[in-house]
């Protein structure tokens, strides 16, 4: 009698963390509705596209699943590379200021950290 119940407390366990992967913040996301996140700490992953330094920053482009891009900002030189997957955790502000020029709706990264691919691309 306790394989089955246990096993069903498993399932619901497996299903609520399914439940709140899908529920969390995307690429797609914060492009759709920005002033929603505006100065909220997000989460997103993705893979870079494109990185630049500038002065004592890194400014790089966050590739989502469907081609959304978004813009991080992180203080320093950073540990990965166009291509690698990344999971950033920072604060979603409408503008930064990066040497001279004023750009708009970027992440302001405070945790980045490589990562894989996600399992189920498109679930969204």
């Amino acid at each position: 009698m306790r394989l089955p119940r246990r096993l069903g407390e498993h399932v619901a366990a497996l299903l609520v963390a399914v439940a709140l992967a899908a529920c969390s913040t995307t690429i797609r996301d914060l492009n759709l509705r920005p002033e929603r996140y505006y100065q909220q700490k997000v989460t997103v992953v993705g893979h870079i596209t494109r990185m630049q330094s500038v002065g004592e920053e890194t400014l790089f482009e966050v590739t989502g699943e469907r081609d959304s891009r978004s813009l991080v900002r992180a203080p320093g030189r950073v540990a990965v590379a166009v291509g690698d997957w990344v999971k950033v955790t920072g604060v979603f502000v409408p503008d930064a200021r990066v040497a001279d020029t004023n750009i708009y709706d970027v992440i302001t990264a405070e945790e980045i950290s490589k990562t894989g691919p996600p399992w189920f691309p498109d679930i969204k």
